[in-house]
């Protein structure tokens, strides 16, 4: 897949050139992190499964990193009567790689669009 895709949350929207960008965006050392786990005996067809879950995990990190303002400006206006860290807690559980990010026909991006792209990087990985 090498169209454009879109993240979109309440407090910010990001465009990306493709799926593979948009990836090593938001986990910027997934090479070095699969290095490691062939090296530690995880088996190449394994490993998109894997890492799959981890890039859902720093998706929440590269918002908190990147946009933590827009954030907790978005809380502020959207739930000043509710404890701040709570509703970031919230809001942060209900992003995901595959609810947020759609490709430029405004199609949400399934698993399988992320595994497909994960094997080409996997593949392109040397030991």
């Amino acid at each position: 897949m090498s169209s454009e895709v879109s993240l979109k949350t309440p407090f910010i929207i990001q465009k990306f050139d493709s799926i593979d960008d948009f990836i090593k965006t938001i986990f910027p050392d997934i090479e070095s992190y699969m290095k490691k786990q062939l090296l530690s005996n995880i088996q190449r067809s394994n490993l998109d499964t894997i890492v799959y879950s981890e890039l859902e995990r720093n998706l929440k990190l590269f918002i908190v990193r990147n946009y933590s303002k827009d954030l907790d400006e978005y809380i502020d206006v959207k739930a000043r009567h509710a404890s701040k860290e709570a509703m970031k807690d919230v809001l942060l559980s209900t992003i995901s790689i595959t609810l947020n990010v759609s490709d430029e026909s405004s199609r949400k991006l399934s698993e399988n669009d992320y595994l497909f792209s994960l094997r080409k990087i996997i593949n392109n990985v040397k030991l």
